[in-house]
């Protein structure tokens, strides 16, 4: 919520920018990841039951009661404020380039690349890097930052691939896997 709202009030905080193929996503799989996280709070609240009926067993009086998460409507409020993130951000239109970009990525297997798959990753990848160059280059010296949960394509054992982060490091560009570190560190 802090996030829409620093990318949305004047003056703005923050700038959103996504990738074509991340609103693509967005609307091919929106329904499925809604209903995911419904079953996702569902279960939560199947652990909370089990857990209250152990307690019960051992004479346990638990000082909370049961979880009643799916009653809150949650997961429509999330699925609701990824829609308006998404309707408020800048969307990089498709550029020849970046896929060309892309697709060396993937036939040489570089990071998010891994055996010549995530095509759609390594574009993604491509174009915001572009983006980044251009306004480096133009002299846009705020923080800028990449934000991905994909841990397993972008990371090794100790952080971002070093390739990435060779590329990240001259534009100034910040990695992170957690979009709350994101916005903290754009916007302080």
């Amino acid at each position: 919520i802090a996030l829409h709202g620093a990318a949305t009030t004047a003056p703005k905080q923050c700038i959103i920018v996504v990738s074509h193929l991340v609103r693509h996503e967005w609307g091919v799989n929106d329904q499925e990841l809604l209903n995911e996280a419904k079953r996702h709070l569902i279960d939560m609240e199947d652990y909370s039951r089990h857990f209250h009926d152990a307690c019960g067993v051992f004479g346990i009086g638990p000082r909370f009661s049961r979880a009643n998460y799916a009653a809150h409507e949650l997961a429509v409020k999330l699925h609701g404020l990824s829609r308006e993130l998404l309707d408020c951000a800048i969307i990089i239109d498709p550029d020849n380039e970046c896929s060309g970009r892309a697709m060396s990525r993937v036939i040489h297997n570089v990071p998010p690349s891994q055996k010549g798959r995530e095509a759609k990753d390594c574009t993604i990848l491509e174009e915001y890097l572009a983006v980044s160059r251009r306004i480096h280059d133009a002299g846009f010296q705020k923080r800028r930052v990449f934000c991905t949960s994909n841990t397993n394509d972008y990371c090794g054992p100790t952080g971002l691939h070093a390739n990435l982060a060779a590329e990240f490091a001259p534009i100034n560009l910040r990695f992170t896997s957690t979009l709350g570190w994101g916005f903290h560190d754009v916007t302080h």
